[in-house]
């Protein structure tokens, strides 16, 4: 028998004990678990409930109208028990901040009163047209609601029960350290009209705590509320003279592809899309702040998380108060086409509402700390006390450098390829910038694979012939393991290629039961697919065993990293956090074996990654937003290394490099060894500039400069940052080190360091 013929049994046989391993492990957790109608395992609350413990006597002393039911050295916790209405006061400074509006200013009809009077406000679901608003206040006047409290030692126990809708909950409110934390356990839920079939029926839509924490009136108060859009923003507090009838609204990990609308806004008889596509939630937080007073907060949402949304509401929308909280979403309204150019349509509601816990923890900041830079540096510890990042990276200084190997173009009725880096043509380029002393470099290997960049899923470790084949990969894998350079095989693992491979099975289908394309308006492949995540678990499994008895440690995994979704496969739903859990257990089992880097990751996955690729610099740019800020850097600065979207696509480079100066994030390049005109006619069409002989000596000016700010901030961490004067940027990291920069085009001077126009300077404190 041939080696080669040895080489397709032994990949073979991978793929089998693979698809076995699976397979057992998935019918032992279906065997060991509690499932439901679908044979699905069903929910388990998260939160242990025995933590609570009963008060023995109650707290003395009021505020206002709300009583005291918990206090520490930092703050005190007092309700009022018929609306659950809490304040919250700092027992440094004596500021209060509170949860609900006691006297509405303005135009505030009984829907908006109950709404900003409540400490918990539900939307339920009747048909599909009818949405009603479930507030304890309206509840409370209609003799609908019964609210029974009971205190705890760190705070209390609401049971809530909607009479009239037959909906009934159970919310734990506690006071820990800085910190209030909200819980409802999912077990606690009950629809029990649709349980019972009695009556009108009822269902839960969603769920909103506090929704008015920190509440302000048009620009009574000043300060911000912190939104987490792309890198984050600010959205003042104030008065906004009625400019806005829309607020910010938008999914924590961005939207669920399946509840994607089919129908896409496109330039005339061209499908091109015409929507630029929204940053993002990232990280699972929002913040409140007031500066005038000193006061303000952290909101991090711990369970219920891939189901929810953050919504800020300047003043003006719909009612004259600032107001930013989370809706947790346990069933949502969707299209149903009843043909298949989508213009016969109806609406309707998923079948069971999703089930999930709902925990926040309200992280309180006072003083100096009352402001974006005080979140971010409280998100950071958040995530390092529990152990949400990786400890102890190396977060030392290296240049991004990343390579696509082939594309592919049509050629009569197939496709060609178009070779743009070989492993030869890497080398050179290496060797190259060897020579300028340009070592430390990081670099993600694009259309490696057999077929190319377009080919994908990869499910398997072979190489295309076009730029070396699978021999010569290995040896420069194996060249560079002893140098300087970090070198990443690419892994897309969500996507697949319908003009490449089969999508008969494996692949997911929306709420409305039809496969969802995603359409990317390219000449040679036109849409994409998305398989499933238990497919994805497979390959991944079966690739990184290959991966690592073939030597490769390093691996740079997308698409499952930033894309979480509902969907139906062989007629069973699945939920988001159904889909983030296999995807959680996937790249865990990948990150014992290799090491993994991940783009643009979500927040739940970041504990697996040893370096964040594609850090967003920017936010939207909504026209309500006032700044756009770093949170995002702040927090990871100094604890995971940040690499930046690629340098050679930035219209305004002067811009792009001060925020990379600004941020501490390295900057990455896309880079190809031959023109990229030669991609015109691939779907690699918008990699524009890539041509490493135009780069080069970009490349080494930015090693070369960042590098060396780099070595004077080394592993510090960033414990402030503000604007000293309009767009002029003070950044403080714990080693003392602080950075100027200066985005206007005249010199400025600052603590007495004067800093060039489109400049920087790095100062020690001390001038």
């Amino acid at each position: 028998m041939t080696k080669k013929s040895n080489e397709i049994l032994k990949s073979i046989a991978r793929k089998l004990i693979a698809v076995a391993v699976v397979a057992v492990i998935v019918a032992v957790y279906l065997m060991l678990s509690v499932t439901d109608a679908d044979n699905k395992p069903v929910y388990k609350s998260k939160i242990d409930t025995s933590k609570y413990v009963e008060a023995t006597e109650k707290l003395e002393g009021t505020l206002d109208d709300h009583r005291l039911v918990a206090k520490n050295d930092s703050y005190e916790l007092y309700l009022k028990d018929d609306t659950l209405s809490i304040k919250v006061k700092d027992l440094k400074t004596g500021e209060v901040m509170n949860s609900t509006i006691a006297e509405p200013q303005g135009q505030v009809n009984d829907k908006w009163k109950g709404f900003i009077q409540s400490g918990v406000v539900l939307t339920l679901i009747k048909g599909v047209d009818d949405s009603i608003q479930a507030d304890l206040v309206t509840a409370a006047a209609n003799e609908t609601v019964d609210v029974k409290v009971t205190d705890l030692v760190n705070g209390f126990k609401a049971d809530v029960d909607f009479t009239e809708y037959r909906i009934s909950f159970t919310m734990y409110v506690t006071l820990e350290g800085n910190d209030v934390c909200v819980a409802i356990p999912d077990n606690t839920i009950k629809e029990y009209g649709k349980e019972s079939g009695k009556g009108d029926i009822y269902v839960v839509g969603s769920i909103q705590v506090y929704p008015c924490l920190g509440a302000t009136y048009l620009g009574e108060e000043e300060g911000y509320m912190f939104i987490p859009d792309g890198s984050g923003a600010l959205i003042t507090l104030e008065d906004k003279e009625g400019k806005y009838v829309d607020g910010y609204s938008k999914k924590i990990y961005g939207e669920d592809a399946g509840f994607k609308d089919k129908t896409t806004n496109t330039l005339l008889w061209e499908e091109i899309d015409m929507i630029n596509k929204a940053e993002n939630i990232l990280a699972p937080v929002y913040g409140m702040v007031h500066t005038d007073r000193g006061m303000g907060y952290l909101a991090i949402i711990e369970e219920g998380d891939t189901r929810a949304s953050i919504e800020a509401e300047p003043n003006g929308v719909n009612i004259g108060y600032n107001r930013i909280y989370t809706k947790f979403i346990f069933n949502q309204v969707y299209t149903e086409y009843t043909s298949q150019d989508t213009k016969g349509s109806y609406k309707r509601y998923e079948s069971a509402r999703t089930h999930m816990d709902i925990s926040m923890r309200f992280r309180f900041v006072s003083g100096d700390s009352a402001d974006y830079a005080g979140l971010a540096v409280a998100y950071r510890e958040y995530l390092l006390d529990n152990g949400l990042v990786k400890a102890d990276l190396d977060t030392s200084y290296n240049t991004r450098i990343d390579f696509l190997g082939t594309e592919r173009e049509n050629w009569l009725t197939s496709t060609t390829a178009v070779p743009m880096t070989t492993i030869d043509n890497i080398r050179e380029i290496y060797d190259e910038l060897k020579d300028a002393n340009i070592t430390d470099i990081v670099t993600v290997y694009k259309g490696w694979q057999d077929g190319g960049i377009q080919n994908i899923p990869v499910t398997e470790y072979k190489a295309d012939s076009e730029i070396g084949g699978t021999k010569e990969l290995t040896k420069l894998v194996n060249e560079l393991k002893d140098s300087d350079i970090n070198f990443n095989l690419y892994q897309e693992a969500v996507r697949i290629n319908p003009g490449e491979s089969s999508t008969t099975f494996n692949i997911i289908k929306m709420n409305n039961k039809r496969v969802y394309e995603e359409n990317v308006y390219m000449d040679v492949y036109q849409e994409f697919n998305f398989v499933t995540p238990e497919r994805t678990a497979t390959i991944l499994k079966a690739v990184t065993e290959e991966y690592t008895d073939d030597g490769i440690e390093n691996i740079a995994i997308a698409g499952i990293s930033n894309n979480l979704f509902s969907y139906y496969y062989s007629s069973v739903y699945y939920t988001r956090q159904e889909t983030a859990d296999v995807y959680e257990k996937s790249i865990a089992n990948t990150s014992e074996y290799m090491n993994v880097m991940l783009e643009q990751p979500f927040a739940y996955l970041w504990k697996y990654t040893d370096a964040f690729l594609d850090m967003p610099l920017t936010s939207s740019n909504y026209m309500y937003e006032s700044a756009q800020v770093p949170f995002l850097a702040i927090a990871l600065k100094g604890v995971v290394p940040m690499y930046s979207d690629y340098v050679n696509f930035e219209a305004n480079k002067k811009e792009f490099f001060l925020k990379l100066v600004e941020t501490g994030t390295f900057p990455s390049f896309y880079i190809t060894y031959e023109d990229s005109a030669a991609l015109i006619y691939t779907n690699s069409a918008d990699v524009y500039s890539s041509k490493y002989s135009v780069y080069k000596q970009e490349i080494i000016n930015y090693a070369n400069e960042l590098s060396a700010l780099s070595s004077k901030v080394e592993d510090a961490m960033i414990i402030d940052h503000k604007y000293v004067q309009d767009n002029v940027v003070e950044v403080t990291y714990d080693n003392g080190v602080k950075v100027y920069i200066n985005y206007t085009e005249e010199a400025v001077t600052v603590d007495g360091v004067t800093i060039d126009g489109m400049s920087y300077k790095v100062g020690d404190g001390n001038e």
